[in-house]
C-alpha cells in the first residue's frame, strides 16, 4: 500500500494555493481561492452555486479544520451575510457540496471539512482524525479507496459509499503531551 510519502504530489485546482495535496498538514488555507475553484467547477459542470452555498463553503474553508452543522448555522446567524439560516436552507446547501465533491462528511464525529481538490469528481478518501484536537487529514490515495470497493465487490457486495475514518492522536498532539 502506498503511504503519504510515496505518493506523487498533486497540485491544486484552479485558484488554489500551489502546494502538493499528499502534504498531511494541509487544509483549506485561502478561503477565497477555494471558493473561486468552486465556483469555476460549478461553471464547468453546470451546476450553480447560490450565495447560501458559496457562504456555506467559505465557512468551511475558512475554518481549517472539521466544522459541525450547528456551528454553520451559528455563524450564519451571526455573520449577518446574504441569506436565510433556516437550518434547512443550511442542510441544503451541504447536501448540494457534498453531492457535488466540494466538502466531505467526516461521519464519526458528524463534521463538514473541504476537500483539496474541488474540480475532481466525487470520490472517497481516507482520513486521518485526531482525537484530542479534532484536526482532519485527507489522504489521497486513491489505492485505498479501490481496494476497498474491489474487495466488496468480491465478495458480492454492491458498495453504495464508503467511508474510512482512522481515529488517533496526530503528530503535533502527540509532541504536546
Amino acid at each position: 500500500m502506498a503511504t503519504v510519502e510515496s505518493l506523487p504530489p498533486r497540485p491544486h485546482d484552479g485558484g488554489m494555493a500551489r502546494h502538493a495535496c499528499t502534504d498531511p498538514r494541509h487544509h483549506v488555507h485561502d478561503a477565497a481561492g477555494f471558493v473561486a475553484a468552486v465556483e469555476a467547477a460549478c461553471r464547468e459542470r453546470g451546476l450553480r452555486l447560490t450565495p447560501i452555498r458559496a457562504r456555506v463553503l467559505g465557512f468551511i474553508a475558512e475554518a481549517g479544520q472539521p466544522v459541525k452543522a450547528y456551528d454553520l448555522l451559528d455563524r450564519m446567524r451571526t455573520d449577518r451575510g446574504v441569506g436565510s439560516a433556516a437550518p434547512p436552507t443550511v442542510y441544503r446547501a451541504l447536501d448540494f457540496l457534498l453531492e457535488n465533491g466540494f466538502i466531505h462528511k467526516l461521519e464519526s464525529i458528524t463534521a463538514f471539512i473541504a476537500c483539496h481538490h474541488p474540480s475532481a469528481e466525487p470520490h472517497s478518501v481516507p482520513f486521518l482524525i485526531c482525537d484530542r484536537c479534532q484536526n482532519a487529514v485527507e489522504l489521497e490515495d486513491d489505492q485505498v479507496a479501490r481496494g476497498l470497493d474491489a474487495r466488496a465487490r468480491e465478495s458480492g457486495f454492491r458498495p453504495r459509499a464508503q467511508v474510512l475514518e482512522v481515529h488517533g492522536i496526530c503528530a503535533d498532539c502527540s509532541k504536546a503531551g
